[in-house]
């Protein structure tokens, strides 16, 4: 599948993740984008296009010092692991905020099957049980 908008992007990781419900493993990923001059792309929306209009930067690898003040979109993409499930969108840098409280708020829905970890109350040791304090 090629990019969404943002708001298609929202509503089909919604159903997905509700459909899913928490029975296999679902992966997101979210990247940086340097932006590549749109006039040398075609304006149909694939994958191949996309990643061709975009350079991603993998800041693990990159070695020269950027300007950090400048402004990039960000890749989003969700999948389940096959094939048939890719869905991806670039969100802009000013929409970011209200996507991201968009966006939590659907992850918080879709992920039903994860289970808050309980503390296992810990053994004293040996060592500490033996003292004696004074």
């Amino acid at each position: 599948m090629g990019k969404l908008s943002n708001k298609e992007f929202l509503a089909q990781v919604e159903t997905h993740l509700k459909k899913n419900g928490g029975k296999s493993s679902v992966y997101l990923t979210q990247k940086r984008l340097n932006s590549i001059d749109e006039t040398q792309i075609d304006s149909t929306n694939t994958d191949d296009k996309l990643s061709s209009k975009f350079d991603v930067i993998d800041p693990l690898s990159s070695t020269k010092t950027e300007d950090t003040t400048k402004e990039y979109p960000l890749l989003l993409r969700f999948t389940d692991g096959t094939k048939n499930l890719k869905l991806s969108t670039v969100v802009e840098f000013e929409e970011l905020n209200k996507f991201w409280d968009d966006y939590s708020n659907v992850l918080k829905a879709g992920f039903v099957g994860l289970k808050k970890k309980t503390k296992k109350k810990s053994k004293k040791s040996k060592k500490s049980a033996g003292k004696v304090t004074k």
